[in-house]
């Protein structure tokens, strides 16, 4: 059976991967000592805890995984320290992916974003470590970077806005939005999963430092999404948009190709008001997992 590394498995997408992808193979769920287990303790799974020193790679000397999933980010939402982003985003990555090189893992996926490297500390971070990984070229492990778009789903944190508008709205308390006009692709997290295990699959069909985009593939309005979210929930929140200013370098268009997706096998099951419907659903019953 593969054997799959995860790190940022106690994470929002992470933990969704461990729970999917460990019904199919041999999954080892790498956590940082003191995280919480809540979102994978239900599901079987190996769990690699990193306390620092030489423990990550002695599990890489134990385990010799076959593939390494990278979800470990830092959004710098918190405020964090500028040093803090780099550290989890650019410097824990390249050490994973040194020892997914010198333990013999036959392929590393990255978990990277859409977002261009100006809009934030955060987007930075995360373009800069993967072209590092580009300045090296020729590495014995296959490098496959994912762009993620914006995905969203139930029991995500709170200062992630499509967490926030569903659970203000499901409150019906007041939302003060900007006026809406940015373009977001917005996916549902179980189709991010499935574009995760299509990769898995399609392993010899990707080139190296291929880069596959994942998303719908459609990019309505920021409006449009916190409209939806109000309609299907029957809230009675009060929507003011334009309330706040939109943000310095903020992106007004963010849509994946999902070509190649589509070229190795996958398909979405979910439109954007199907995602968002399973969503409120669960929030509302607090059953996420």
């Amino acid at each position: 059976m593969m054997k799959i590394f995860i790190s940022g498995a106690s994470g929002y997408l992470g933990s969704h991967l461990v729970n999917s992808l460990s019904s199919k193979f041999k999954v080892f769920a790498l956590v940082r000592t003191g995280s919480s287990l809540d979102r994978i303790k239900k599901h079987e799974c190996n769990v690699v805890f990193d306390e620092g020193g030489n423990s990550l790679e002695r599990a890489f000397q134990k385990h010799k995984p076959d593939v390494v999933i990278n979800t470990a980010a830092l959004y710098g939402r918190k405020g964090e320290a500028d040093g803090e982003l780099l550290e989890a985003n650019v410097g824990f990555p390249l050490r994973l992916l040194e020892y997914s090189i010198s333990y013999g893992a036959s392929a590393f996926i990255n978990t990277g974003t859409s977002l261009p490297r100006n809009v934030s500390m955060y987007a930075l971070t995360k373009n800069s470590f993967v072209e590092l990984v580009r300045l090296k070229k020729c590495l014995a492990t296959k490098f496959i970077n994912l762009e993620l778009e914006h995905f969203f789903g139930p029991g995500d944190d709170f200062s992630k806005f499509t967490s926030f508008v569903t659970r203000c709205c499901l409150q019906g308390k007041e939302l003060k939005l900007t006026a809406g006009l940015q373009e977001r692709d917005f996916i549902y997290v179980d189709d991010v999963v499935s574009a995760y295990d299509t990769v898995i699959s399609e392993l010899s069909n990707i080139k190296h430092l291929e880069n596959i985009s994942v998303g719908l593939g459609e990019a309505p309005a920021v409006r449009y999404f916190v409209e939806m979210v109000k309609r299907l929930s029957n809230s009675t929140s009060k929507l003011e948009f334009g309330a706040i200013p939109t943000r310095p370098n903020e992106l007004m268009h963010s849509c994946a190709n999902t070509s190649r997706l589509k070229e190795l096998g996958w398909q979405p099951s979910f439109t954007l008001e199907e995602g968002v419907a399973q969503t409120l659903e669960a929030e509302a019953s607090g059953i996420y997992l």
